[in-house]
């Protein structure tokens, strides 16, 4: 018979550690720390300081865990103590469970491990297995940039990363972000030195990228495909995360947020923002009466294959391009996309002065003007 509260179970016959203080603390530590998993982790008095921006991509994985809930679950998961390993008088190792029930069959979601460490007047604070896992991995400082890497690490290809995500900074006016980029050779490298052992949402996916802030830091643990020394990464992506770190997503416009990706990152790790607008160019070309207002609102693609672009991201790829990123930011922010777009077009109106009964010529003058570009 498992004992525990809905946090953590504690199944009946686990070997804990013979100290009785060493027992009791952990236990509550993790309890602690479990409770404390859906707040900021700026907040979460349970993580080590000195290890917490580290520890918060694992905080974000746990956390998106905990949210999963199957149709055919009977609940949410349980998290369930596999292990507790005392490593000396101050740490412990402890393995985690995430169980589910689908169709009343028990099935393991994940499985990680994490340090636990002892504290003032026996309380135990958890930190990743992030730092310990990479103890003995070289570094190499660029701009605001530590790159984490085991053997090789292709330094122009990394100059190249971060000088656009400090464009990006710039831009947003955050720019002093510290960021730490492990570079890893695959997604299962890069969950298991996070400590995240097994995960049954990555089941035969071979390359995935897991980041997240803390404070003033971005911890990035690259398990994407790593060419000719550093790991491929999505420009467009990047400039959401950057995005919405500051600006809150529930106030997003996603068709001037994508249009802006298009601009600052291209798209699908394919096009550029040339290779965008060109193609947009020869949409334009091949459509001379168009009705861009009907095919903005209808989100007609212009080049509908599997890498398709979209006309309402890039007519607010241009828009962006000719106000500026200041001046576009009350666009961006104007709301979730609304059946007509009215929350779209009373700002834009007040952006650009261009209401609906003028949008067409808007666009054929911006297209006309993007051949100077």
């Amino acid at each position: 018979m498992a004992q525990g509260t809905a946090m953590l179970v504690v199944p009946h016959g686990l070997h804990l550690p013979k100290d009785s203080a060493t027992r009791a603390g952990v236990l509550a530590g993790i309890q602690e720390w479990l409770g404390q998993r859906s707040s900021p982790d700026s907040l979460n008095s349970c993580l080590l300081p000195e290890t917490a921006a580290s520890t918060a991509v694992l905080m974000d994985e746990l956390r998106s865990i905990d949210r999963y809930i199957r149709r055919d679950s009977a609940s949410s998961c349980r998290c369930y103590l596999g292990n507790v390993v005392s490593l000396d008088s101050l740490r412990c190792l402890v393995q985690l469970n995430y169980m589910d029930v689908r169709k009343d069959t028990p099935v393991l979601r994940a499985c990680c491990t994490l340090l636990a460490h002892r504290g003032d007047n026996n309380r135990w604070l958890v930190s990743s297995m992030l730092e310990e896992n990479t103890r003995d991995w070289r570094t190499k400082k660029i701009g605001n940039c530590v790159f984490h890497y085991k053997d090789v690490l292709n330094e122009r290809k990394a100059a190249d990363f971060a000088r656009q995500i400090g464009s990006y900074d710039k831009r947003l006016h955050v720019d002093g972000t510290v960021f730490d980029f492990y570079t890893c050779a695959n997604l299962t490298e890069a969950t298991r030195l996070l400590g995240e052992d097994f995960r049954s949402d990555y089941d035969g996916l071979r390359y995935y990228e897991l980041s997240e802030d803390y404070g003033n830091r971005t911890v990035i643990v690259s398990g994407e495909k790593s060419i000719d020394g550093f790991n491929t990464w999505d420009p467009h992506d990047w400039w959401h995360a950057r995005l919405h770190r500051v600006v809150p997503v529930s106030t997003i416009y996603r068709p001037v947020d994508e249009g802006m990706a298009y601009l600052y990152g291209g798209s699908w790790k394919t096009y550029t923002w040339k290779d965008v607008l060109g193609r947009f160019k020869d949409y334009a070309a091949a459509h001379p009466d168009a009705d861009w207002l009907t095919l903005y609102k209808k989100g007609v693609d212009y080049v509908p294959d599997r890498f398709n672009l979209k006309i309402s991201y890039v007519i607010n790829a241009l828009i962006v391009q000719k106000v500026g990123f200041d001046a576009a930011l009350p666009l961006v922010t104007c709301g979730p996309k609304q059946d007509g777009d009215a929350n779209y077009f009373t700002v834009l109106k007040r952006v650009t002065g261009v209401d609906e009964a003028g949008f067409n010529a808007y666009v054929a003058g911006l297209i006309k003007g993007s051949e100077k570009l």
